[in-house]
């Protein structure tokens, strides 16, 4: 037994396409309304499984439904899918505002015309070519503006989407220039059977390239979250270790330094004790901003553990490193904080500062120099930046004191 797939078996079919990746669409907006622009796709795939319907009833229901009625809400629904897209992506395409709604208006016009004016079956075919190209070619040329297009092979695909599709029909336009004309669209050739496929298969990729794009975007978010300490904002031990693997092979490679500044609140124990620890949170939010806000672009500033806080500043030694531990020593000491309009609270922080030499096998010997000078500025009455050469002469006294004793 054969099997003929004719016009209105192959609307059918994009019918069922659309309504179930409609549906779709639908249900994961709803599970995910931080993504703008899925409804409207979802939308769009019901005005084309919608105008497919009305197509397949040709001569079962009246002209201006199945022809006219039908392939503007086809159209309209491309339009609503490359819009969905661009708010997806944020994409704002100023042409596109008036272009769109002028081109289904024309089209309108146009079907119009020639189903009850002067009846042109070829006529019809034309101008659904030109509307369909152009709204595909509007489609590629918003996605080709988006800043991030070049990373993302989902975008690519839907860019390769839009304009094969847009091919597709102006072939099927200049195709119309030579063939019979037909005397009947449901018998127009297997082109318009081509047409019905082509729009299968733009619902079938613009859902699945969509769909990839929010999962990365999920995943982006999911990994953020794991490398951000979520109280203070701020990067967490864990992207700081990657930071700082990926700074030592530079270094290693190009013969470059950096440099590791460890610092800790002064007394913090007895904010917690004597105010509360919600009161505490939000002291280390403050010293967070502050190392935030005083550091350069490509500078990581992290939180260690507890009130200890850690930087790393490529491309710098200690004497840099001393300079930046200074600077935001000095304006910890003359920041006063305000919390809940009646605990006022000045800080103190003492600072640790070490850096890249050639000889280390690891950057976990420059923090356990910064370590070691923290120490000591602890141990000198805090509220001090201290270095390398200050720690081990600090450790020898300490020895020396040790030995006497």
């Amino acid at each position: 037994m054969s099997i003929q797939l004719d016009f209105r078996t192959l609307s059918l079919t994009l019918m069922l396409f659309s309504l179930v990746f409609g549906l779709g669409m639908f249900a994961y907006s709803r599970e995910h309304a931080k993504f703008p622009g899925i409804k409207t796709i979802g939308v769009g795939y019901f005005l084309i499984g919608g105008g497919c319907v009305l197509l397949g009833l040709r001569h079962f229901i009246y002209d201006f439904a199945s022809i006219v009625i039908s392939n503007i809400a086809i159209i309209m629904g491309v339009v609503l899918i490359y819009r969905g897209l661009f708010n997806f992506l944020g994409i704002s395409l100023r042409f596109e505002r008036w272009l769109s709604p002028t081109l289904v208006v024309m089209l309108a016009g146009v079907l119009y015309f020639y189903t009850f004016h002067i009846p042109d079956v070829n006529q019809r075919i034309q101008a659904f070519s030109i509307a369909f190209a152009a709204a595909c070619f509007i489609g590629a040329s918003g996605l080709l503006q988006h800043r991030e297009i070049h990373n993302r092979m989902a975008a690519k695909m839907l860019i390769a989407m839009f304009l094969l599709v847009g091919a597709f029909f102006i072939f099927r336009l200049l195709w119309s220039f030579y063939e019979i004309p037909p005397d009947d669209f449901m018998n127009a050739g297997l082109l318009s059977a081509l047409a019905i496929i082509a729009g299968e298969f733009l619902v079938i990729l613009s859902s699945f390239c969509t769909i990839w794009m929010a999962s990365d975007e999920l995943q982006d978010e999911l990994s953020e979250i794991a490398r951000v300490d979520p109280l203070t904002g701020i990067y967490n031990r864990r992207a700081f270790d990657e930071c700082c693997d990926i700074e030592f092979s530079r270094a290693q490679r190009s013969g470059t330094s950096f440099a590791i500044i460890m610092c800790d609140l002064d007394h913090f124990k007895k904010v917690n004790d004597q105010h509360g620890h919600h009161i505490g949170d939000e002291v280390l939010r403050h010293f967070a901003a502050i190392l935030k806000n005083r550091i350069r672009q490509h500078d990581v500033v992290a939180r260690f553990g507890g009130e200890e806080f850690i930087l790393l500043l490529p491309n710098s030694n200690t004497e840099q490193g001393l300079q930046v531990a200074e600077q935001l020593r000095a304006k910890t000491a003359a920041t006063q904080i305000t919390i809940d309009g009646d605990i006022s609270l000045t800080l103190s922080a003492s600072f640790g500062v070490a850096h890249y030499c050639a000889g280390d096998s690891e950057w976990s010997a420059v923090l356990h120099r910064a370590d070691n000078a923290l120490y000591a500025a602890k141990k000198q009455g805090r509220n001090r930046v201290v270095d390398l050469a200050t720690a081990n002469q600090s450790l020898k006294t300490d020895l020396k004191l040790a030995e006497q004793t």
